[in-house]
């Protein structure tokens, strides 16, 4: 039974409860998202780092190298990111072991190092106001030994 003075008590609960639910509707599509980009930016540097550690490099139509290695692994990154980076969000770094780091890409037995650093903008801005100017840098890191490949592919 709904007493005469009871009559607005469901419309104010109902006012008070829904910017609470759709805060946390709106925080689980955008950590969702958050995640989602972190696994592509992860398998993107995990597929760079199986083509860098092979030694080849992008071929034209006729068999021979059309880009550096070290092109042919920015290359591959970005293709595996899904479109979402560009070159100069990529690193690649390599620790000499011994045959030197020719073009950044390193020689046989040398460790390559992949990193991303990709701004992630937030999509919701009650969300993204949690955070310094509505963004996250999300940082993605592999390293990675070469193979041994004949020296004049690096």
């Amino acid at each position: 039974m709904v007493k005469a003075n009871d009559s607005g008590q469901t419309l104010v609960e109902f006012a008070i409860s829904l910017p609470i639910f759709l805060l946390l509707v709106l925080g689980v599509i955008d950590f969702g998202y958050l995640s989602s980009t972190k696994v592509t930016l992860q398998n993107a540097v995990r597929q760079g780092g199986r083509y860098a550690i092979t030694g080849n490099c992008i071929t034209g139509s006729d068999g021979t190298c059309s880009q550096t290695r070290y092109n042919s692994i920015l290359q591959t990154v970005e293709t595996a990111a899904l479109g979402s980076l560009n070159s100069s969000q990529i690193s690649i770094t390599c620790q000499d072991e011994g045959g030197g780091c020719p073009n950044g890409a390193g020689g046989p037995g040398d460790v390559v190092t992949i990193t991303v650093t990709y701004p992630y903008h937030f999509m919701t801005g009650p969300i993204g106001a949690f955070f310094t100017g509505n963004s996250d840098t999300l940082k993605v890191s592999s390293a990675f030994t070469n193979e041994i490949f004949p020296p004049s592919q690096s």
